[in-house]
């Protein structure tokens, strides 16, 4: 007999802001926010406040006065997101990964671990336990289920829906709370009056399709309690991003190149360990003054190597930055991320490109074994006298809060 399926959704409450708070107790009972310019994760104290996520932190301020408000440290956040993923692996070997939320497949385990409530309870201890702080679980037999009923279980809690009761518990939720739907679909659905998930499995797959397209059928499918979405431990996230404020805004240019090779280098590196390709480089500046300027550049052939991208990041970097001003930001993101493709090699380059390879996958070997900032190399040599450094890197000013 097949077992039956479940899924065990883990979403860790105000993460950001939770390890904050669980790494200084003198701000445990006070209102948090991590970001720089604007909220990038608020504790629940904040929120009860009227502050929520990517909020203006002047605003939050003037909102908030006795907000106290961090920088973050992003390396710190990958560090605990990484104890939690083990404990969820613990669980099951078929595990998806975000940076802060996982989903475990739990069908048949439950002879080893018990049912899926005892499994979902079991975690959320563990989690506490290892890391003081608190994640909310949602379970259903399917992905978009468990993640759904996680959400009304905020923050801390448990959530179940029962098998065949898929329909019944999305139905009067707000439209805009079934994935896929967002802002665009849900501004038209509203403009037809279809104000719940349950109003819209009054409209035929055909309306829907001729709406939406082909993302019409999925709606149809995903209103009704339906999601055939396997859970896979492959991740191949949208963009990777790296940015940073200068701890000082800076016109010295060996600095900024230093600082640009570094975020790409650690892009590329988060590209290559997830066993992926970008295609495209997007260097970003903000002025000191004000303002700023960004360019969005595609390379010849997608790559998991540093060099093509810094190439193509410091071109970019030259034609942005014409202003004679001092720089506030920089950062660099990686988009076209795919699956790695076989492609002819031209031959006069093919030992440029084994020794450039092989280069990648020593340097990645020795970090992996005695961390990140054990090897230094490049134009970010440069940053060593200006930074401090930790086993993760260079210590950032404000370190990226993006995958």
């Amino acid at each position: 007999m097949k077992p039956e399926r479940w899924i065990l959704h883990v979403d860790f409450d105000a993460f950001f802001a939770s390890v904050e708070k669980a790494r200084n107790p003198a701000i445990r009972d006070r209102p948090v926010a991590v970001g720089n310019g604007v909220i990038a994760s608020c504790c629940y104290e904040a929120r009860r406040r009227g502050l929520h996520n990517a909020m203006p932190l002047s605003r939050a301020r003037r909102i908030c006065p006795e907000l106290v408000v961090l920088d973050g440290s992003y390396p710190t956040y990958r560090a605990v997101a990484a104890k939690i993923f083990d404990l969820c692996r613990e669980i099951s070997p078929n595990v998806e990964t975000f940076l802060d939320e996982a989903y475990v497949e739990l069908t048949g385990t439950e002879r080893l671990h018990g049912t899926p409530v005892e499994v979902g309870r079991r975690l959320r201890a563990a989690v506490r336990a290892s890391t003081g702080l608190t994640v909310t679980v949602g379970i259903g037999a399917s992905r978009m289920i468990a993640k759904m009923v996680g959400k009304s279980a905020k923050p801390n809690g448990l959530g179940l829906v029962r098998r065949g009761a898929e329909a019944a518990f999305i139905g009067a939720l707000p439209i805009r709370d079934l994935p896929g739907v967002g802002y665009r679909y849900g501004t038209l659905l509203d403009r037809l009056q279809i104000r719940t998930i349950a109003g819209l499995r009054a409209l035929p797959v055909e309306a829907l399709a001729k709406l939406f397209g082909a993302h019409g059928e999925i709606l149809y499918r995903r209103c009704r309690g339906e999601d055939t979405v396997v859970v896979e431990e492959r991740e191949i996230p949208r963009s990777v991003s790296r940015e940073t404020s200068f701890h000082a805004e800076t016109t010295d240019r060996r600095e900024i190149e230093g600082m640009l090779f570094y975020l790409s280098e650690r892009a590329v590196w988060t590209v290559r360990k997830l066993g992926l390709e970008a295609r495209t480089v997007t260097v970003r500046i903000r002025y000191a003054g004000g303002g700023g300027e960004s360019l969005r550049r595609s390379l010849p052939f997608p790559t998991d190597l540093h060099p093509p991208v810094l190439r193509r990041a410091l071109r970019s970097l030259d034609e942005i930055d014409t202003r004679r001003e001092a720089l506030h930001l920089v950062g660099v993101a990686l988009t076209g991320i795919a699956l790695p493709k076989a492609r002819q090699i031209d031959l006069y380059d093919e030992e440029g490109a084994r020794r450039a390879e092989g280069i990648a996958h020593a340097l990645d070997r020795v970090r992996e074994r005695f961390g990140y900032s054990s090897v230094v190399v490049g134009k970010s040599l440069d940053l060593v006298e200006k930074l401090e450094r930790n086993e993760n890197g260079f210590v950032l000013r404000t370190p990226s809060l993006t995958k």
